[in-house]
């Protein structure tokens, strides 16, 4: 009964994330913001209450810890492998994207999201790789811990992925067409790397590594 129940929730607050980020896009496209948007008090304080909800679902399921990917044996290995595999990824999309605009025009990507995240200032090169953990986190526990590991065994794996990437893309399309591909492949990749280390902690290091090093990307280019 839990369980079930648990599943219910899940997909009531992917759904609700999901709308969420869906009318936050287009709220911001209407306002152009002057300050950093991922250092905004309320939506770091709404991603630590989503990493505490998603916490409290996976409570409430009864299912052990190590089905959650929560289990770690070698963490300090497991967050090598996650940053030797986020960096080699990182330096994939960038040469994928650059190749991709090139051959298909500017309009297939759009910059103004990672505008948007820049840091502005000196101090927000510190607090903008901090505001990414929550961020990254919670991410990481709903389409990792929770949607994987509460539903891989009544939906065949391979379907329960590519439904998480596909969500996982859209859900990234104030970044154009390239960035819905480029995110719902780099899910593809954290959901194996999930599925075949049975830890979380590969995953979200390595998706803290390529989000981090897309605002150093960004930072660069933006000076030139």
């Amino acid at each position: 009964m839990e369980l079930n129940l648990t599943r219910a929730l899940i997909l009531l607050l992917t759904a609700t994330l999901a709308w969420l980020t869906y009318r936050s896009n287009l709220l911001l496209k209407e306002f152009q913001p002057t300050f950093n948007v991922l250092l905004s008090v309320p939506e770091s304080l709404m991603r630590l209450t989503l990493v505490v909800v998603c916490l409290g679902l996976m409570w409430l399921s009864g299912l052990p810890r190590a089905q959650f990917g929560l289990v770690s044996a070698h963490p300090l290995t497991s967050m090598a492998v996650g940053f030797a595999i986020g960096l080699v990824t990182q330096i994939i999309l960038n040469w994928v994207s650059d190749w991709a605009i090139s051959h298909f025009g500017a309009h297939i990507h759009s910059a103004w999201l990672m505008g948007n995240i820049l840091p502005r200032r000196p101090l927000e090169w510190v607090l903008v790789p901090l505001a990414f953990g929550p961020a990254v986190l919670m991410e990481e526990l709903l389409f990792r811990s929770l949607l994987l590991g509460s539903f891989w065994d009544i939906l065949p794996l391979p379907l329960l992925v590519m439904a998480t990437s596909i969500l996982f893309g859209l859900m990234h399309q104030p970044q154009g067409q390239l960035g819905i591909i480029g995110a719902g492949s780099m899910n593809i990749l954290l959901s194996l790397l999930f599925i075949g280390s049975g830890e979380l902690l590969v995953p979200l290091t390595s998706h803290y590594t390529i989000n981090l090093l897309q605002v150093v990307v960004g930072g660069v280019r933006s000076k030139k």
